[in-house]
Order: structure tokens, then sequence, then C-alpha cells
């Protein structure tokens, strides 16, 4: 039976019978997942456990800072887990081909902050009122009985600030804010984490800026602002995937731009599509109508179709909002 929850008892109760744990950052991976699957990571190792992280995915440049040494890419022995843990995954779709270990595990716990979350595990502990998954993360180290080290401070401080927007967004709150003067008090190196998550951008993804800024297009007033990724153009710069990260960002600061939009073209006829949120748009609602989730202000869906027409289908949504 699926529990929903925000009391996370019964969580601690089945970490402490399990062993063999295994935590499951979401495909894709952002500071959230990673900062607060490896700071679980560090918490269950101190307690006696034994956790393996696994992710087949290359990480972004910005957090490979983090001690990534802990992140598996295959698991060769033949475990069967006690408990898999899901880390800011708001849908068994987030996990990519590693869902099938949501089944496999003696039991399953799902830790998130999103709205949208389909309470997929057998344990579900999603707090939308959260500001990131870390925060959720950071109250499980606490109830573990966990004292917090400087590797799991910057671990979850990275965690929070990447998911806040370097706290700017309404899902910041002074919880947020008491929990980081904690974390500082652990000797984050404020600085360094600075420099390599936001001021270490690799000069192709700058060069992929100016391609994609060329792309923008307003609608509805200037209150809609679109920029589209083409194969073609992360082709020709020679960029990855994850290298897209953020640019969506220069689509909602403009001026009088309320939703921002992204298209990213992922393969033949499957676009990524991104929406950032200024004012009272529920951009959540929004990607709820193509399948996708995410929050009132960040979401996201994928649309299969060629990225012209999911442009014009976007389009004519937003007429519906603005």
């Amino acid at each position: 039976m699926k529990k929903k929850t925000t009391d996370m008892k019964e969580a601690l109760d089945t970490i402490y019978k399990a062993d063999n744990i295994l935590i499951l950052p979401h495909i894709l991976p952002d500071g959230d997942t990673v900062g607060s699957s490896i700071a679980l990571y560090l918490a269950l190792k101190k307690i006696g456990k034994r956790p393996f992280i696994l992710l087949d995915e290359e990480l972004p440049y910005n957090i490979q800072f983090l001690p990534c040494e802990y992140i598996l890419n295959r698991i060769d022995e033949p475990l069967r887990f006690d408990l898999t843990i899901s880390i800011d995954c708001s849908d068994m779709d987030r996990l990519g081909a590693r869902n099938e270990y949501i089944h496999k595990a003696k039991n399953s716990l799902n830790i998130d902050h999103h709205i949208t979350n389909t309470y997929f595990a057998d344990i579900n502990v999603v707090d939308p009122k959260a500001a990131a998954t870390g925060e959720i993360v950071y109250f499980f180290i606490k109830n573990l009985g966990v004292p917090i080290t400087k590797d799991i401070a910057t671990c979850l401080y990275t965690a929070l600030s990447t998911d806040t927007g370097s706290f700017k967004y309404d899902n910041t709150s002074a919880q947020t804010h008491r929990i980081v003067a904690e974390l500082f008090e652990k000797n984050v190196d404020l600085n360094f984490v600075t420099t390599q998550v936001y001021q270490n951008k690799p000069l192709h993804k700058v060069k992929l800026l100016s391609e994609v800024l060329n792309t923008l297009e307003l609608y509805f007033d200037k209150k809609l602002a679109i920029l589209c990724i083409t194969k073609e153009t992360i082709e020709k710069v020679g960029v990855k995937t994850e290298d897209t990260d953020g640019i969506i960002e220069f689509a909602r600061d403009i001026n009088g731009v309320e939703v921002g939009v992204l298209l990213k073209e992922m393969g033949k006829d499957k676009i990524k599509v991104g929406f950032r949120a200024k004012y009272d748009v529920d951009v959540s609602k929004i990607a709820a109508l193509f399948h996708g989730g995410g929050h009132k202000k960040a979401s996201g869906c994928t649309i299969h179709d060629s990225i012209e027409n999911a442009k014009q289908l976007i389009i004519k949504t937003m007429e519906n909002y603005l």
C-alpha cells in the first residue's frame, strides 16, 4: 500500500531496519538531486548502513566538485536491496531505466518536494513547501542523529542554492535560511562553491547561449518569451545536453516577460519543454497538460512532435494564461 506522508517517522524506521540501501538521483541530474543523494549517502555510512548511489549519466560540469566518487554507474554485486530511496523524483519516469529497482527492493522510499509527485513508492515523504529536496534530506540527517560534517554541509548547501536560484525563488523560506546558517557554521567554503557552480562556464556553453538567443521570439504583448535549441545547434557548437541548463532563465528575465519557455530537441519528434514563471502564472499546471510536472514557477514536460509544432502548441496553450 502506498503511503503519503510528510511525517518521516515510518521512513526512518524503515531506514533503521535496512542494511543494503540504494539511492537513486533523477535523470538529467542537477545540484539538488546529486547534492541530496551524496549527503544522505554520507549520513547512512555514519550509522553503519551499506548505501550505494546509482546514476548512469555524466554529471553537469558545475557539480563535479562534489564528492562524486561515491556515485556508481553500475552495480555488479548480485544484491537484493532492503530499501531503495529515490531523491527529488516526482514520478517513476524521472528514474529512467533504473525504475526497476523500485519494484525489486523489499521497500521503497520517495523523498521529494515537487507538488506534482505521484507518490509511487511504498513510503512517500513529499513536502511541496520545501525549497529543495535537500531541505527534507537535512531533516532526515538530523533525525538520524548524524552530525553535519563539512562534506555533508557542502552537498546540502549546493542542493539548496541550485534549486532556489541562489535563494531568489519564492520557495525560499525562513527555514531555508536557518538551515543554510547552520551549514555555514560547518565551514562551507562559499567562494569555492559559488565559483564552481556559477562562475566556471565552459567557453562552448557561452557560444551555445549566443546561438540560442538568436532564436528568441516574443508573444502576447511580450509576456511570453520562447527560445529553441535544435539538434543541429547542439552539433554545430559541439555541446552536450546538460550544457543547456540555465539558458531558459535568459527568456524569463527579460523586462515585461511573465513566462519563459525553452524548447529543446532531444531526438526526432521528442521535444523537452521547460517553463519558468516570474509572477502569478502556475507553470506546473501548464506542464501537467502535457503529462509533465514541476513547481509553480519552474516546470517541464516532453512533447512528441517536431520542434515547430511543439512551439505552436505551447503558444496556443499560453493564450489561456497570458
